[in-house]
């Protein structure tokens, strides 16, 4: 099958993480995917390297006509028989093109948003004329999109995103007796305004009142990166935080933290979550998060109320405090049975065949 995957995201994210596994997988399996992104993206560079075509287009706004007559030439060049758009820059421009074309749109919803007013009645028609099938993340957003605009459920399909299990090794557990002679503690996420990141570093303070020997790594860059270095400087905890900047040895930085925390108060499904339960290390999420329907508070990882620092220290102390080594042998189980790329690009490969019965004849 041929297929034909949008995404306008300029960095490299989670959303990016999951259409480079996609397509190394489905290429495998004898499929032809190429990628239309934004130039000099981090997608493309990556995508390009597993020698899988790259067309690269800026749309510049959500409206530009002016680049559908493209899009229906690159669909047409590349004999797509169904595309797949993951990023709203590309929602409207790229699903004329392919009505234009009559080919089978599966829109993908990475992250809640939840819209008011006109915006919500134009998504609306987006949703319910111009996509054929929208993939939700997870059950969070398939139940918000459901509420918000009174889709049928048979619309919907939840596949979650797939992790490299070969990659991410389970950590070797310590004697549960034995307690380290200090705790590490790491985020892993852009820094950016709305990861619930000052919230996290509000919480530094209270947790440190409890547990003195813990350092805390946070991993990434973004918009607000000095704004955190100062605060950490203005509550006085920067012999406690270090700022790693961007990186990609993250399977072994994973190997040598003992719980990851991800603050962020809304989140269609946390690659960098996903990848630490994949390590065997345990998390500490929001109930804004998509993992709420996975991960059993107290079990499998720590669920706090989001925007809130003492709840959220709270959750830290607890998981610590608990036998988190368990913690994290429970999230490994969750994600090799709910998430492993093959299962879910299996699930994926199912979704295209039922689309392609269903085919309009093209010309």
């Amino acid at each position: 099958m041929n297929i034909m995957i949008f995404d306008a995201t300029p960095h490299w994210s989670g959303g990016a993480n999951r259409i480079f596994l996609y397509s190394k997988e489905l290429k495998k399996r004898g499929h032809y995917v190429t990628v239309c992104c934004l130039p000099e993206s981090g997608l493309a560079s990556r995508i390009s390297a597993e020698n899988i075509p790259v067309s690269t287009l800026n749309p510049k706004s959500d409206i530009n006509l002016f680049v559908v007559p493209k899009i229906i030439r690159l669909i047409r060049q590349n004999n797509i028989d169904v595309i797949e758009i993951c990023s709203p820059k590309f929602y409207w421009v790229a699903s004329l093109a392919a009505k234009v074309t009559k080919r089978k749109v599966i829109l993908t919803r990475n992250v809640p948003y939840r819209k008011k007013g006109t915006k919500k009645i134009v998504n609306k028609f987006l949703y319910s004329v111009l996509v054929d099938r929208i993939i939700a993340i997870s059950d969070k957003i398939k139940r918000e999109l459901i509420e918000d605009f009174s889709l049928p459920e048979k619309k919907i399909t939840v596949i979650y995103d797939g992790i490299d299990l070969d990659r991410f090794k389970q950590k070797k557990s310590k004697k549960s007796s034995v307690k380290p002679e200090r705790y590490i503690a790491a985020v892993i996420s852009r820094l950016d305004k709305n990861k619930g990141l000052e919230c996290f570093m509000n919480a530094i303070p209270i947790i440190t009142q409890k547990i003195a020997s813990i350092h805390f790594i946070i991993v990434g860059t973004g918009t607000i990166e000095t704004k955190l270095k100062e605060l950490a400087k203005k509550l006085k905890i920067s012999e406690n935080v270090s700022f790693t900047g961007f990186k990609t040895d993250i399977p072994q930085i994973l190997s040598e933290v003992d719980i990851t925390i991800m603050p962020s108060p809304q989140e269609g499904m946390s690659m960098s979550a996903l990848e630490s339960m994949a390590s065997g290390v345990p998390v500490v999420i929001t109930s804004g998060c998509g993992l709420v329907d996975v991960i059993e508070n107290n079990t499998s990882g720590s669920i706090v109320q989001p925007d809130n620092s003492h709840e959220l220290a709270d959750g830290v102390i607890r998981l610590l405090q608990s036998d988190y080594q368990q913690a994290g042998k429970a999230a490994r189980t969750i994600i090799e049975e709910k998430f492993a790329l093959q299962r879910v690009v299996t699930q994926y490969e199912l979704l295209l065949e039922g689309l392609q019965k269903h085919k309009t004849p093209t010309r």
